[in-house]
């Protein structure tokens, strides 16, 4: 592959250091294509909304507060929600204490289990009953999303997807983790049950129950930051 240099003379890849290319007018996506795909056209969304919040959209916090269970190895609570108008995103908190050193290192990878897998101890089991009495869960793991991200068409709900930000640590014998997930289409209003189970920290299947009234509501005063039309 050769480039043209500053006089015009072709020259291989990485020959000089001090050249100066010019292309010419060609822009870098010219040059170096897209890894896949095209480029959206102007006003597309960045992501279908069944994977995640607006990435140009400040949506609503609601403060929870909520332990969903606890033990004497460990708790799991529901730290904040946050309201879009397409859906809900929910920030926990999980700490497991008391682990062999090999169940601190696994604890982790075990988040990301597929729905053809025998649960593994240290997967922390989320589950939403909504007001309308449809039910999911994380049990699809990251398969699932892949499953969404390639569909041709727009997926069928109620879906719940791990999504960016959590993390966490880990010790030889403790576990903290800051699990987010996505919860796609925003639910009616009404009682929306919050399930857990965590067998590694012995915690067995538990349920607290929110208004999710107070998340539509919130979802309302979303802010976009896309420019006015």
């Amino acid at each position: 592959m050769f480039v043209t240099s500053e006089c015009e003379r072709p020259l291989p890849l990485g020959a000089c250091v001090n050249a100066v290319v010019c292309w010419d007018g060609m822009s870098f996506t010219e040059v170096f294509g897209f890894a896949e795909g095209e480029p959206g056209q102007p006003g597309e969304p960045l992501r279908p909304p069944w994977l995640g919040p607006p990435e140009d959209e400040l949506g609503v916090a609601i403060p929870q507060g909520i332990v969903l269970a606890r033990s004497g190895r460990g708790a799991v609570g529901l730290s904040h929600a946050i309201a879009h108008p397409s859906g809900v995103l929910f920030e926990f908190l999980a700490h497991a204490r008391g682990l062999t050193h090999a169940q601190a290192n696994m604890v982790f990878h075990e988040q990301h289990m597929f729905e053809d897998e025998e649960l593994p101890e240290g997967l922390l089991r989320l589950g939403l009953e909504l007001p309308g009495g449809a039910r999911v869960s994380n049990l699809g793991g990251w398969r699932a999303q892949g499953k969404a991200m390639s569909a041709d068409e727009e997926a069928e709900g109620p879906l719940l997807f791990p999504s960016a930000g959590g993390g966490g640590t880990s010790s030889a014998d403790r576990v903290v983790m800051h699990p987010v997930y996505w919860l796609w289409p925003l639910p009616e209003p009404g009682p929306l049950r919050i399930s857990c189970e965590w067998p590694v920290a012995d915690i067995p299947l538990a349920t607290i129950e929110i208004d999710a009234g107070e998340l539509v509501a919130a979802a309302a005063n979303s802010v976009s930051l896309s420019p006015s039309d």
